[in-house]
């Protein structure tokens, strides 16, 4: 790990991490929709320059090197979990990506923004910050939780501001030097789920036990009979007219 900016403590909740691996069934399918989605807007097979952004515990990073022939590099302000990005390609850096170092400007073909943009308040200034690090007609991969209709305790414990339609996505990029490819919503099957979270999941002041009743299937054979329901819509929908999340693709237009 590169250590490049001096930031303050994250309180994203730990515990999150212990749950996301590459068993769960909505990581799996995170990645299902992505590489079903990508391959519209940009070669997999190629050896592109690639960076996550807020790759957290790296888990993506390990499903893409698996998967496709990018090298990804990866970036969060979270230390303790950047140390479980292990056994990678790609280089690992602790990095405020607000600083705009140099050394990145115009750098990425692609970057990967997965789960992050709902955790800002301050979209655009972000986002400002994301394309400096992008090629011009690079593109950047968002996914995001979608319906701010079923936002839960569960979303604020996890620190949602808020989840997103096509528009909301579109309104985020009116005034910025890029322009939204397409969208697709998939994860359809588990508004049931998502209904049920809002119901029933409820913030105590148990942090852990809510990420765990909010995230955690209860047992193995759930967690199968949700990726099998999800492989299914997969199949049975090119493109859901509504799901869970929302999947983007940007491209960067124009020197910024």
């Amino acid at each position: 790990m590169e250590i490049l900016s001096v930031v303050s403590p994250d309180d994203f909740p730990f515990d999150w991490y212990a749950i996301a691996n590459e068993k769960h069934f909505w990581f799996k399918s995170r990645m299902d929709a992505f590489m079903r989605f990508a391959p519209r807007y940009l070669s997999l097979n190629e050896n592109l320059h690639v960076m996550e952004i807020g790759c957290g515990n790296g888990l993506v990073r390990k499903q893409l090197e698996n998967t496709v022939g990018w090298t990804v590099d990866g970036c969060d302000i979270n230390e303790a979990a950047l140390k479980l990005n292990e056994g990678l390609k790609g280089k690992t850096f602790l990095y405020n990506i607000h600083e705009r170092n140099e050394r990145f400007r115009d750098l990425y073909d692609a970057i990967i923004l997965f789960d992050v943009l709902e955790h800002i308040p301050d979209s655009k200034a972000f986002l400002e910050s994301i394309l400096f690090h992008l090629k011009p007609r690079g593109i950047l991969f968002i996914n995001v939780p979608a319906l701010n209709q079923y936002k839960s305790d569960y979303d604020e414990v996890v620190g949602h501001v808020r989840r997103y339609n096509k528009k909301m996505m579109d309104e985020a990029f009116k005034s910025l030097p890029a322009k939204v490819l397409g969208h697709r919503y998939w994860a359809m099957a588990l508004l049931p789920a998502l209904i049920a979270r809002k119901k029933l999941v409820r913030n105590k002041g148990d942090i852990k036990a809510v990420v765990e009743k909010g995230l955690q299937p209860p047992n193995a054979l759930l967690n199968s009979l949700f990726y099998s329901l999800l492989k299914t819509e997969k199949w049975l929908f090119s493109n859901p007219p509504i799901g869970a999340s929302l999947m983007t693709a940007i491209q960067k237009d124009r020197y910024e």
